[in-house]
């Protein structure tokens, strides 16, 4: 079974006219094209992945089960035609038209208070979602106490988080994305289930592996920090996932059995699309065989849904 932890539906009514032209310039200055043309030929795309496509693009990537979630940016960039209520309820309701293939979690920001724990347990308990995304970079650093109501939440319910970490476009920030704060809140919290998403960024990999080497609470996924490099810097991807598995973990579960496939579809598209960094996933022991490096089918399968399966609980 291939599961993919971090995915998300687009719509253009998720997010206010700003958010989508500040993400176009960011594809234009990297893309070298111009910022029109990136609205006109690029955005359009977005805003068509509902959950008929991507269950057709998991049928074509081979991808059994997806985790769909929304972000809640309206702090960061205003209010958009959709609420944040409303967009949890539209990932929730995608994941009731196809159960087999699509879990929701839910996504609320800390900063709104009762408010935001009132939404996650109506998301939780009434709407079926699985778990809770952060994205910090939109101004709150996970270890904020404005957190915790919504950890205690999750524990109580038995879900897990997953928290964004390392890159972001103009105007979210860097610094609120590393996996360092993480530590803090396994400690105040150790029978929550943390996933550090994008596995840490590329240069928290290392930071990762030294808070959760005594604490097996936490996990990561691989997701656009894994596509970027596999595209780019493979050795150094490589490098880093051969360097997690085999940290010689003594008083904890071992880290190949806390690394998790994931997309971030369809945001990470224009990095490698999903069905080829599955098959790059698949190819771990041929990748690996050509940098000096030994990868097993078995650490496959662990990587693309075994870990998964235990993590999510499913």
């Amino acid at each position: 079974m291939i599961i993919d932890v971090h995915c998300h539906l687009s719509h253009r009514d998720f997010y206010p006219d700003i958010y989508w032209e500040l993400l176009a310039e960011s594809l234009s200055k990297n893309l070298g094209i111009p910022g029109e043309q990136v609205l006109r030929d690029i955005m359009p795309d977005f805003w068509q992945k509902d959950a008929s496509k991507i269950v057709e693009d998991m049928d074509n990537a081979g991808v059994d089960k997806a985790v769909i979630m929304p972000v809640d940016f309206e702090l960061k960039v205003g209010k958009a035609k959709m609420s944040i209520e409303e967009q949890n309820l539209y990932h929730a309701r995608a994941a009731d038209e196809y159960p087999d293939k699509l879990i929701s979690f839910a996504s609320v920001d800390p900063r709104r208070g009762e408010k935001a724990v009132e939404l996650l347990e109506k998301g939780l308990t009434e709407w079926g979602m699985k778990g809770l995304k952060f994205h910090p970079d939109a101004g709150y650093y996970p270890n904020d106490p404005a957190c915790f109501p919504l950890y205690e939440k999750c524990v109580e319910l038995d879900v897990p988080l997953l928290s964004h970490c390392g890159l972001i476009f103009i105007p979210f920030e860097v610094k609120y994305n590393n996996p360092i704060y993480l530590d803090d809140v396994q400690t105040a919290f150790p029978d929550l289930r943390i996933i550090a998403a994008h596995m840490g960024g590329i240069s928290g990999t290392l930071t990762l592996a030294e808070i959760a080497s005594l604490k097996s609470g936490i996990s990561t996924e691989i997701s656009y920090t894994g596509q970027m490099l596999a595209r780019g810097a493979p050795r150094f991807l490589l490098n880093n996932l051969r360097m997690l598995m085999d940290l010689p973990l003594t008083f904890a579960v071992p880290f190949k059995n806390r690394i998790l496939f994931g997309s971030d579809w369809p945001y990470a598209n224009a990095m490698m699309e999903r069905e080829d960094w599955v098959n790059w996933v698949k190819k771990l022991p041929k990748n690996g065989k050509e940098h000096g490096l030994k990868f097993t089918e078995e650490e496959v399968r662990l990587i693309l849904g075994e870990n998964a399966k235990k993590i999510l609980k499913i």
